[in-house]
């Protein structure tokens, strides 16, 4: 369980590091706490939020990734999602470079339709090191 914490605190130290490497082991225990995480907002506001946003009726609405899977959020999630944006994106970017890909493939999570980029992004990340 060590090493989730500490993939954990590296993803979290390193949000804004989009320059290094992170090991595959250290990209997928983060992205574990993200969705675990994304999970108790979720249910914290569920249990608490009268009112709901959808996602579908802010500009730009159609165009937000999770819009298309989950388009009623309450002010948490709506407040979790672009916080965590930058240190998954991070994760992202670097894991990226140990394959020896761009940063810039991470654009898939959102461009051009969210859910198709994720099919070639995910095995993509699972792939060994290069570096």
């Amino acid at each position: 369980m060590s090493i989730f914490f500490v993939s954990v605190k590296m993803g979290i130290k390193q949000s804004f590091d989009f320059k290094g490497t992170a090991s595959r082991s250290e990209f997928w225990f983060f992205m574990l706490f993200f969705m675990l995480l994304y999970l108790v907002v979720a249910l914290i506001d569920e249990a608490t939020a009268v009112t709901t946003i959808s996602l579908l009726d802010l500009p730009l609405g159609h165009l937000i990734p999770m819009g298309m899977v989950d388009p009623e959020v309450g002010l948490l999630v709506l407040l979790y999602r672009p916080i965590m944006a930058i240190p998954t994106t991070s994760a992202t970017v670097r894991r990226l470079h140990d394959i020896g890909r761009s940063g810039w493939w991470a654009v898939l999570w959102i461009l051009p339709i969210p859910v198709l980029g994720w099919l070639y992004l995910v095995p993509l990340l699972c792939k060994p090191s290069k570096i």
